[in-house]
């Protein structure tokens, strides 16, 4: 049997009740995290008004967006406006060590075709669990080699996703689902030179996977014959994107292990790989009570990724940059003491003080954590005092990563968080309510009135 026919199999058998409740809660997790996402990103993404005036030229509908009041778009162009939202300013989930966002697709996928068709709460849950299942097994089999070829793995690999998402909802068959899975493989598509130009508009790519693969599914519902070697074929995903992917692992005990449970919430609106360093750097300071005036220098080793992506950067001119910046992250965390959606603005980047703290980070790649990767991705800090003192912390386990996660608490105060200032703290406090209970919700709407 087809990859495509295994992944249509599961996708039509998983449903809320054969969810274990770690599963489900984890899922509920995802979806709050991930809304909250989409409002900072709504909030502070600066082409967010320019973005808007485009899609509005993709045609007229009745699906919501977040912070308006209107109903005037597709649930396809809805679905990529709020997964655009959601990773614009870096603070989405992703795989442990896949390297792909797939809540910032998944969820606004299920919340736009849900709205659409009055899929209730356990369906919403439902096809959430199964649409991140879907881009972990693919990006977890692709990567690294996936990013070292150029694709970007949110882009590309969430295109599956949003198929899967769509296609359970709308109730799509074996066969349909089989066909739609080809039809987003071969739409699939977003490069990594989006991180060495136009960072600015990079999240667009990925909010263009949740239009793809809406798309897919509903040419696979009206009767297209899909690509179903789209996988393992000659010229198909695997190959055309990576190199000796293990075919019979990619769907081993699917169905009966879930691995949302290897999702890490983000902290810092950064690039994931330049985390583990400003994260070393928050925790030594905090423990050590130093001030940065007293700093001489720091070195970065880490793994060769994140040198590429984030290493080389230390002067950000603008937002974009500023998210991928090692040197600027570790220079905030020495000053402000904190790394947060308003340090990614001129009146911190330009801050002489932080400059003149970037300029003192040395990066390299470190012999011993790119051995690790990408199995673990970390780095190892040392700072140096003016006075001698040294001090030197690794840092792989992040925060709110799999093996040292935070509960619904913190992600509720994450949630506030990036809620202020865009929807009334009444309607948070009620969002986070009713996705805690959301397997007792007999539709969506509550959501997206609330998100309104």
């Amino acid at each position: 049997m087809l990859i495509a026919q295994k992944f249509a199999e599961f996708i039509e058998q998983t449903n809320y009740e054969t969810l274990a409740p770690e599963t489900v809660a984890i899922t509920k997790e995802r979806i709050l995290d991930t809304i909250g996402s989409a409002l900072a990103g709504c909030a502070s993404w600066e082409y967010r008004d320019q973005f808007l005036a485009a899609c509005r030229n993709l045609g007229n509908g009745d699906s919501s967006i977040l912070c308006s009041q209107k109903r005037e778009f597709p649930a396809a162009v809805a679905a990529m406006i709020i997964a655009t939202f959601a990773h614009a300013i870096e603070l989405d989930d992703g795989h442990k060590n896949a390297g792909v966002h797939a809540g910032a697709v998944v969820v606004p996928t299920a919340l736009a075709m849900g709205e659409k068709l009055g899929s209730d709460g356990k369906d919403i849950i439902a096809a959430v669990a199964i649409g991140y299942e879907i881009v972990y097994r693919i990006a977890s089999h692709v990567n690294p080699m996936q990013i070292q070829k150029g694709f970007h793995p949110s882009g590309n690999c969430d295109t599956f996703g949003a198929m899967a998402v769509a296609g359970k909802l709308l109730g799509l068959n074996k066969e349909q689902l089989a066909n739609g899975l080809g039809f987003a493989g071969l739409s699939a598509s977003g490069l990594m030179e989006a991180t060495q130009s136009g960072q600015k508009s990079k999240c667009v790519q990925v909010g263009r996977a949740a239009y793809n693969g809406i798309l897919a599914a509903y040419m696979a519902q009206m009767g297209l014959d899909g690509t179903t070697t789209i996988f393992e074929g000659k010229t198909g995903f695997f190959n055309a994107q990576s190199e000796d992917v293990d075919v019979e692992d990619v769907c081993r005990d699917l169905g009966k292990v879930f691995t949302i449970g290897d999702t890490y919430s983000k902290l810092y609106p950064t690039c994931r790989h330049s985390q583990p360093a400003i994260e070393a750097v928050l925790d030594t300071v905090a423990e050590e009570g130093f001030g940065y005036e007293e700093v001489e220098f720091v070195n970065v080793g880490t793994h060769q990724v994140a040198y590429d992506l984030t290493g080389t950067i230390y002067q950000p001119g603008d937002a974009g940059e500023a998210k991928f910046s090692l040197p600027y992250g570790v220079a905030l965390a020495l000053n402000e003491h904190s790394v947060g959606v308003r340090h990614m603005t001129p009146e911190y980047w330009d801050n002489p003080v932080n400059k003149e703290l970037a300029a003192l980070v040395k990066v390299c790649v470190d012999p011993e954590v790119q051995a690790k990767f990408p199995g673990e991705r970390g780095a190892r800090v040392e700072i140096g005092l003016k006075d001698g003192r040294r001090f030197t912390r690794e840092c792989y386990d992040l925060k709110g990563s799999p093996n040292n996660p935070i509960g619904w608490a913190e992600l509720a105060v994450k949630f506030v968080g990036n809620a202020a200032g865009v929807i009334p703290k009444a309607n948070a406090e009620q969002l986070m309510k009713v996705i805690a209970d959301l397997e007792n919700r007999r539709n969506v709407t509550e959501i997206i009135e609330l998100l309104k």
